[in-house]
């Protein structure tokens, strides 16, 4: 019998070539390892903090209403842009800005509801809180 001949006997064997797949799973991960940290946005909340004793009271929230056509409601009174500067200025001056809740309407555009957010941010005003409306 010669080295080279052909035994017969021997079967192939099916196995899975794992190789290929464990370096697509590498590569994968390796994707998501860079992507992840920039898909992550940071937003900054001031919770305020717990006063014990000797708390001053809370003025009453300013609330401001969004409407979908784009009027803006302070309290329930109607205010144009200029107006609601001026009036986020006076109220970020006083020695404890009051807290502002926002309400924008349902089906109300976000570019008004981020650009109202800029203002009131830009203004001084950082204790905020959304109140969605109900569908």
């Amino acid at each position: 019998m010669s080295a080279f001949a052909l035994d017969r006997q021997t079967r192939p064997f099916a196995q899975i070539n794992v190789t290929p797949l464990v370096d697509v799973m590498l590569v994968l991960l390796i994707i998501f390892m860079i992507a992840t940290p920039l898909l992550t946005h940071k937003l900054t909340l001031n919770l305020g903090g717990a006063c014990r004793v000797n708390c001053p009271q809370a003025d009453e929230p300013i609330s401001l209403s969004i409407k979908q056509t784009g009027e803006i409601y302070w309290n329930g009174v109607a205010l144009n842009r200029a107006q609601l500067e001026q009036n986020l200025a006076l109220a970020a001056r006083q020695a404890e800005p009051p807290r502002l809740t926002l309400r924008p309407e349902a089906r109300t555009r976000y570019a008004l509801v981020a650009d109202t957010l800029a203002t009131v941010k830009n203004a001084g005003l950082d204790r905020i809180a959304i109140d969605p409306a109900p569908r």
